[in-house]
């Protein structure tokens, strides 16, 4: 008893209680407990009065009596609950009269208490009916706070029951130009038929729904494309969410990205732009999509051409810079490339980061800038390019069957291409020229001897060499040799990266 009046005194302060009773010994003696729990209290004498009083300070609790001069307190008290059904009324009445108590329910009293009324009774009721009042209180906050997150946020929300569409916000209702849920619904038979066709897009075709794709990945992002009310084609980021607990409710979120233009790098022309490749604007809204989305995405890194790949977080951004956390042996790798490749779900291609800020390997975070779009992926590698071990191998280039002598060594090599590294371009050097290269690659049996004839494929002039990628064919003894040979020095630069 005395952890619930400590806690009834603590509650109290802000609860304003009316007492009416006619008796006046009686409401004096019950006026000194309740001044003890609130300093809020105001009394009555009779039922008339006790709604004026009612009238002028809306109290949140109302302790009555039943039989008092003018209207009873069975009257009084509908007339309060008509006004205001979550005001706590409790009846303390000396009639036990069973049509008393059930009439009492029917208005709705909180308790119905016999007078004399044991003072540790009325202690716990009173307790009850704050602690009552305070849960209403939070929910009402918290259903307030939900309502302006859920109205007044930038993203489109859609509340789903199985297919049907229950609940929308403003954002929603101002992008499509209605005013309810009922008239967006009269418009269109739902939400699958304004998801327009476009290449890596989620729209309904005669194999698949829309709305199935989307229930098959839940937290999955989706790229739409939508016509808004001023029929202008919107690109938005789409994501379903299930609601814990609740089979069958569902909630779909847009984010609207339409001003980035990224919709033409999806269908391919927009390879001929370079602009959209280096927007650095479009890979941060995208980034902050992914960050409020509480998405990943993956990192990679290329050890002396060994993959390095783990998933990240996107811890925090500006306009400056980004931080992601990530692994210990990601950031290792960080650390030896200066640069980052990453990859999402929601990229319409890889992001290259050329300038790294800070590593920080106790936060496991690294802190970088300058993003832009690249046309390579570096997830989708065909082939493993690794670097041999240089104090192990020789190569030597011939063209038109006449020895290249500057100096020449191996970058990387994978079962079908090279990439050399060549101080000197020779003469007659072009992208199509065929040539003939003659490696050697150390191992502990017996060395390697490779003879390939090889097709020049690219060219890149550095600021103090050129390094030239060339594509051969092997036959199925070189090839299965080269393949175990880049085998086994994988695993010699997955030792050494270990070792750093």
């Amino acid at each position: 008893m005395t952890a619930i009046i400590e806690e009834l005194r603590t509650l109290g302060q802000d609860i304003k209680i009316l007492y009416v009773e006619d008796n006046k010994g009686l409401r004096e003696s019950i006026l000194n407990l309740l001044t003890k729990f609130s300093p809020n209290i105001y009394h009555a004498e009779t039922g008339d009065s006790g709604y004026e009083y009612y009238c002028k300070y809306s109290p949140d609790i109302v302790l009555t009596d039943i039989k008092m001069p003018g209207i009873s307190g069975l009257e009084f008290a509908k007339k309060v609950k008509d006004d205001d059904n979550n005001v706590r009324v409790i009846f303390l009445s000396a009639f036990d009269d069973k049509e008393y108590l059930h009439e009492a329910i029917n208005i709705g009293a909180f308790r119905y208490l016999s007078k004399p009324t044991k003072v540790p009774l009325l202690i716990t009721t009173l307790h009850e009916a704050v602690l009552s009042i305070h849960k209403e209180r939070n929910n009402r906050i918290f259903e307030n706070q939900l309502t302006d997150i859920f109205n007044y946020q930038n993203n489109l929300i859609m509340m789903f029951k199985n297919t049907e569409p229950i609940v929308v916000n403003r954002q929603f209702l101002d992008f499509f130009g209605v005013q309810t849920l009922n008239e967006f619904t009269n418009t269109h038979n739902e939400i699958g038929e304004l998801l327009l066709e476009h290449n890596g897009f989620l729209y309904s075709t005669p194999e698949s729904g829309w709305f199935e794709k989307a229930l098959k990945n839940p937290g999955k992002l989706f790229h739409t494309k939508v016509y808004n009310h001023n029929n202008k084609t919107c690109h938005l980021i789409m994501k379903l969410r299930l609601i814990p607990q609740k089979e069958g409710y569902s909630i779909l979120s847009f984010d609207d990205i339409s001003d980035l233009n990224l919709m033409m790098i999806f269908d391919g022309n927009a390879a001929k732009s370079d602009q959209k490749h280096h927007d650095s604007t479009a890979v941060r809204k995208l980034m902050n999509v992914i960050k409020e989305n509480g998405s990943e995405v993956k990192l990679y890194n290329f050890y002396r051409g060994l993959t390095i790949v783990n998933n990240a977080i996107l811890i925090s951004m500006d306009d400056q810079q980004v931080v992601l956390k990530t692994s210990y042996s990601q950031l290792k790798a960080i650390k030896i490339a200066k640069n980052i490749t990453i990859t999402s779900e929601i990229f319409p291609n890889t992001v290259l980061c050329n300038t790294t800020g800070s590593v920080d390997f106790d936060k496991q975070t690294v802190t970088f800038s300058d993003m832009q779009f690249v046309n390579e992926s570096a997830n989708q590698r065909a082939n493993i390019r690794l670097e041999p071990d240089t104090e192990r191998h020789s190569v030597t280039l011939f063209l038109n069957e006449i020895k290249y002598f500057g100096k020449t060594r191996i970058v990387d090599i994978s079962i079908c291409s090279v990439k050399l590294e060549l101080d000197a371009l020779p003469a007659g050097l072009s992208v199509g020229e065929t040539v003939n290269i003659v490696m050697v690659f150390e191992t502990e049996k017996q060395p390697l001897n490779l003879s390939v004839t090889s097709k020049v494929y690219r060219i890149d002039n550095r600021s103090k060499s050129f390094q030239i990628v060339f594509l051969f064919e092997l036959s199925s003894i070189y090839h299965d040799k080269l393949l175990d040979y880049i085998a086994k020095r994988q695993m010699e630069l997955i030792r050494e990266f270990k070792a750093i």
